[in-house]
């Protein structure tokens, strides 16, 4: 019996290995014009410049700049740390994220992306949707289908759209060459006059209702958030007690040293693990940075919490129940903070830093106390030799 089972899982990996799926991790990915690649390509690399025709889906993520100019007869899904650019042909859809992405070869089916800037070129041509979320976007091309363009600047909206066009942005440009042939509805700080002719369909400014400051749907987000974190913070102080503590002391004797060291780490930390990334020998590491990083921006809240609950409570003991009491009350002051804009931002990036640089600066601490073991113990046996009289034990 446990040879068959052997033998099926043998065949099944064989059946894996054999399929229409090549799994590659290297430098620099680089595919001539005059190359076919037949399987499925899952990419992992620091440079990527494509010119061959691929028969199947491309997934690719990229350290450095993403080139995409081939013919693709699949879908494709790519990131890149700094710039994405397709100028070749999909046949089916795309989607795209980085600092910056760029469109401007065609595209068969639909288009999502995300970046800071998202150009979409006077030479594209989308057949399908297209859904972009970006700081700034520049749409010039042709668009088929309908559009969704959400942006947190400023959205250029020119080109031609075939379908219903909806924008989210403070402020939207529209040139006098541009033409949509459905409706467009948009979200913006001021009214919007398109030239004479360029929308075919209506004209709809939809203005978001002001929703209370503590509105029943806002006060539901924030407690589901809330007790996320308490859930969270149960096995972290219950696995890393001394961990938490020193933290929670570090704060409270050394704020400005903890508030400088979380200010630095959490910039930092994220671009050297990009940094990492962007070599295939620095990847692991890259990930294992931003991981941490990731984690300490998540239990610099629940450390924070902690803080604040006990500064509240004041005293009443240790109690396991008495922690658990002090971090939920010091998570329920951070997240009803963030109900309220005009102090939210500023504690919450205080409740970053502090906790940050306090857990940081804990493990530290940490690790020198575990190296000063070792020599405490040999001090202890250096004086345990030297009032050592046999003498005594003859006696």
């Amino acid at each position: 019996m446990h040879r068959r089972l052997s033998l099926l899982a043998v065949l099944a990996a064989v059946a894996f290995q054999s399929g229409a799926s090549e799994f590659i991790a290297t430098n620099a990915y680089l595919v001539g014009k005059d190359t076919i690649v037949a399987d499925e390509q899952w990419v992992l690399t620091g440079l990527a410049e494509t010119e061959g025709i691929f028969k199947n889906d491309l997934h690719i993520l990229s350290g450095n700049p993403l080139h995409l100019n081939g013919t693709f007869e699949g879908n494709i899904s790519g990131m890149a740390s700094t710039d994405a650019n397709l100028a070749g042909t999909c046949l089916r859809n795309v989607r795209l994220s980085g600092k910056t992405v760029k469109i401007d070869g065609s595209v068969g089916g639909n288009v999502m992306a995300l970046a800071e800037t998202i150009i979409i070129g006077t030479n594209a041509v989308i057949e399908g949707n297209v859904r972009l979320f970006g700081t700034s976007i520049i749409q010039e091309g042709t668009i088929r289908g309908n559009a969704h363009l959400s942006s947190a600047r400023i959205v250029t909206l020119g080109g031609a759209i075939g379908g219903n066009v909806k924008v989210v942005a403070p402020d939207i440009l529209i040139p006098r060459d541009t033409t949509i042939g459905g409706n467009l509805s948009y979200t913006a700080n001021k009214e919007l006059f398109p030239p004479e002719g360029a929308v075919a369909g209506t004209l709809a400014r939809v203005v978001p209702e002001a929703q209370p400051l503590f509105s029943t749907a806002r006060l539901t987000t924030k407690a589901m958030w809330f007790m996320a974190a308490f859930l969270a913070g149960v096995p972290f102080i219950a696995l890393f007690p001394m961990t938490t503590a020193m933290a929670g002391q570090l704060v409270r004797k050394a704020p400005w040293k903890c508030l400088l060291v979380g200010f630095l780490a959490s910039g930092a930390l994220p671009v050297f693990g990009i940094m990492c990334v962007s070599s295939i020998i620095g990847v692991p590491l890259g990930v294992l940075i931003l991981a941490s990083w990731g984690l300490m921006f998540y239990l610099s809240r629940i450390i924070m919490g902690l803080v604040i609950g006990t500064l509240i409570l004041r005293r009443g003991g240790t109690s396991i129940a008495r922690v658990l009491l002090a971090m939920a009350i010091g998570l329920a002051v951070i997240y009803l903070t963030t109900v309220i804009p005009s102090i939210g931002v500023p504690v919450q990036m205080m409740v970053l830093w502090l906790g940050m640089g306090s857990f940081i600066l804990a493990l530290l601490e940490k690790r020198r106390l575990i190296i000063q073991v070792p020599q405490n113990l040999r001090k202890l046996e250096e004086l345990r030799d030297e009032n050592y009289n046999p003498k005594e034990d003859s006696q």
